[in-house]
């Protein structure tokens, strides 16, 4: 009988025992599906958030793709007008190249009419007339071409009043000429140095 009661104690033991784990088991199940519940919520927040973060990427891409775009077409437009400010420049090289031969020309036929017409005032006055457009071709240079039409027009304006002094001075010779010939010898050194003069107008 003692053999039985203690078997039945033992027995009893170890079913408390069992209840008591059983006991621990559903609490930690309970705290597993729990945990399990608050991680499958935090998965879904997780998830939302991806979608969120995904339809933002589209966004962003979308904007990156349309910046790169723009940026794409202001670099080509900045080439462009690299290009552009390239050739400008490369004109504006060419117009004062032009400019510069032209204001030579200016030069030179000024120092011609004013040594073959010194004692013309008609043809001094047009002498300063020159200056001083060639003086504002200079200063008024807004327009790099408009400077070399002026210039340009300067130059053919210095060529017909060097023909025009040509002229003159042919008709004055002529003149002298003829006084010669009625026998005006104190003539004789003025004419040969106008002929002289006219003579080399015509070589230069």
């Amino acid at each position: 009988m003692d053999a039985i009661k203690k078997k039945m104690q033992a027995m009893k033991m170890e079913k408390d025992a069992a209840l008591v784990r059983a006991d621990e088991a559903e609490s930690k199940e309970r705290e597993v599906q729990t945990r399990l519940a608050s991680v499958e919520e935090e998965l879904r927040d997780t998830q939302k958030k991806m979608v969120q973060t995904e339809n933002n990427l589209d966004e962003i891409q979308e904007k990156l793709a349309n910046v790169t775009t723009q940026l794409e077409e202001k670099d080509k437009k900045a080439a462009e007008a690299e290009a552009e400010v390239a050739s400008i420049n490369r004109r504006i090289v060419l117009v004062e190249e032009e400019l510069q031969r032209t204001e030579e020309r200016l030069k030179v036929a000024t120092e011609k009419l004013e040594e073959a017409t010194s004692q013309i005032d008609d043809t001094e006055r047009a002498r300063r007339e020159m200056e001083a457009r060639s003086f504002q071709v200079e200063e008024k240079a807004n327009s790099v071409e408009e400077q070399l039409k002026e210039a340009q027009a300067l130059a053919e304006e210095a060529d017909r009043k060097y023909d025009e002094v040509a002229r003159k001075l042919a008709m004055v010779e002529a003149d002298l000429e003829r006084e010669l010939r009625k026998g005006l010898k104190p003539e004789r050194t003025r004419s040969s140095n106008l002929r002289r003069s006219c003579e080399w107008w015509e070589t230069t």
